[in-house]
């Protein structure tokens, strides 16, 4: 990867309140290079105050991504401080996507494989196109997975499938990935993102908090006040006498 591809593997757009972070880099079927994870970082923390939902998405045909750049991980062979600094630059691009204050998505239209697994897991939902496929495969490569991805993972589907998934490496289609909860749709996920972006963008950050952290005390008080916003006031007008 030459000196400033990683800048453009990443793109950021705003249309609608849809706000599209999208994959691009074709020839490694957008596989993410230690700089790509941090561009992604970047690009989470320029995501403005207009957005109500934020898509991560690919621009390449038939893969959302393949997940970890292997070029730069069989470098890590021999390149023991290279191990750690690979690691928290994932950890930087997959949290900074966890850590937004609005509804998050991950479009999955094609291949979803290995790092991008643990990418599409820290969005709020991951809608699948009929063709899409999923696969954790580091144990056939020998090698882990984060901590923090394999307990996103069992949160979502259970053990037992995360087991499944883990040890086999093998992968799964749309429909299964939909069965144990991987998948949360099988459909269009640009038509569910217009959908979220189409409701009050208060409402929508009021309820990410609350499914972030269902036990935060505040939320009793935040519930009360949001039947004094506008967007409830104007909703309800025709009711009132």
């Amino acid at each position: 990867m030459a000196a400033g591809d990683d800048d453009r593997v990443i793109a950021l757009h705003l249309d609608a309140g849809v706000a599209t972070l999208t994959l691009d880099r074709a020839p490694a079927r957008n596989a993410l290079p230690v700089a790509a994870w941090h561009a992604l970082a970047d690009a989470a923390a320029r995501v403005d105050a207009d957005a109500r939902v934020v898509v991560i998405a690919s621009a390449v045909p038939g893969i959302f991504s393949a997940g970890a750049d292997l070029a730069e991980l069989a470098r890590l062979t021999d390149d023991v401080p290279a191990r750690a600094a690979f690691r928290e630059a994932m950890r930087a691009g997959i949290e900074a996507v966890a850590r937004l204050p609005v509804p998050t998505l991950a479009a999955v239209e094609g291949g979803c494989f290995g790092a991008a697994v643990a990418l599409a897991m820290a969005c709020d939902l991951i809608v699948a196109a009929p063709a899409a496929r999923f696969a954790i495969p580091p144990a056939r490569l020998g090698i882990g997975y984060p901590a923090a991805d394999v307990a996103r993972l069992v949160a979502r589907v259970g053990q037992g499938a995360a087991a499944r998934l883990l040890f086999t490496a093998e992968a799964i289609d749309a429909d299964e990935a939909r069965r144990i909860g991987l998948a949360d749709a099988i459909g269009n996920p640009a038509a569910v993102a217009h959908r979220i972006a189409a409701n009050d963008p208060g409402a929508l950050a009021l309820l990410k908090r609350m499914l972030r952290d269902p036990g935060d005390v505040a939320h009793d008080a935040a519930f009360e006040a949001s039947f004094g916003s506008a967007a409830f006031r104007a909703g309800t007008q025709r009711y009132r006498p």
